[in-house]
């Protein structure tokens, strides 16, 4: 059976952001340091914490998240605008908590490559296991790097 790519398939933004951990981790940050920073002068009464202060830390931190953040949105983009699919296995997909790293390997032009990508835990990273094979998509200047196809799909 074979996992040839016949036709382009758009990434949904919602699977790649509940999929990949990085991701998924800015879009919780964002809001997450926002909410600390209001919350802290409420809980820590007598502090030396004002608006500025909230400011000057969640601001530079968002800004940093949002930059990662789409970061790691236009990667997967890239890839399916430009990745050669392939057909790859699953080596190896370990999973601690909610998050993991999900190892794959592929040949291109004759050479045998390995790729990882880490993982949030759902239910398509968790439908998948060693020894399968998965369509996956290869950057064409660097082959030791790609993503799982049908993850962001």
């Amino acid at each position: 059976m074979s996992y040839a790519i016949k036709a382009r398939l758009t990434p949904r933004l919602g699977s790649i952001v509940w999929t990949d951990w990085p991701a998924l981790f800015c879009v919780l940050a964002i809001p997450g340091i926002w909410l600390v920073g209001l919350l802290f002068p409420l809980l820590k009464r007598g502090a030396s914490f004002g608006p500025f202060e909230i400011f000057a830390i969640a601001v530079p931190i968002s800004v940093v998240a949002a930059g990662v953040l789409a970061w790691r949105i236009l990667r997967i983009y890239w890839f399916f605008a430009r990745g050669r699919p392939v057909t790859a296995t699953i080596t190896k997909l370990a999973i601690v908590r909610d998050r993991g790293r999900l190892e794959i390997e592929y040949e291109v032009e004759g050479r045998r490559h390995e790729s990882w990508t880490p993982v949030h835990k759902n239910k398509r990273v968790m439908a998948l296991e060693p020894g399968k094979p998965v369509a996956a998509l290869v950057d064409p200047a660097r082959p030791d790097r790609a993503i799982v196809r049908d993850l962001y799909v």
